[in-house]
């Protein structure tokens, strides 16, 4: 961020790193749980824990995945706000 960067300026920067931080997941865990109900239609498999155990399933191997990749901003921001504590809190 700059020198003049306020609080609100930080707000909007974790917002959006935080909701690309869960936006991946959750749109991962939305497409597994729309194939997964497809297939339970189509097949008419009647288990309601099949779809929630496969997208838990599929969370967790994206957050391992991706997981440092995708917190990388989110670090680089609260490693920002640390080094510039002093200036944020003079306005």
């Amino acid at each position: 961020m700059t020198e003049g960067a306020t609080f609100g300026t930080y707000l909007v920067s974790f917002m959006l790193d935080i909701s690309i931080l869960a936006g991946v997941p959750l749109a991962v865990a939305t497409l597994i749980g729309f194939i997964i109900s497809f297939f339970q239609a189509i097949t008419q498999i009647q288990d309601q824990t099949l779809a929630q155990t496969i997208k838990i399933v599929a969370i967790v191997i994206v957050l391992l995945a991706l997981g440092t990749s995708l917190s990388a901003p989110l670090m680089t921001s609260a490693e920002d706000v640390f080094s510039n504590f002093d200036m944020i809190v003079k306005y």
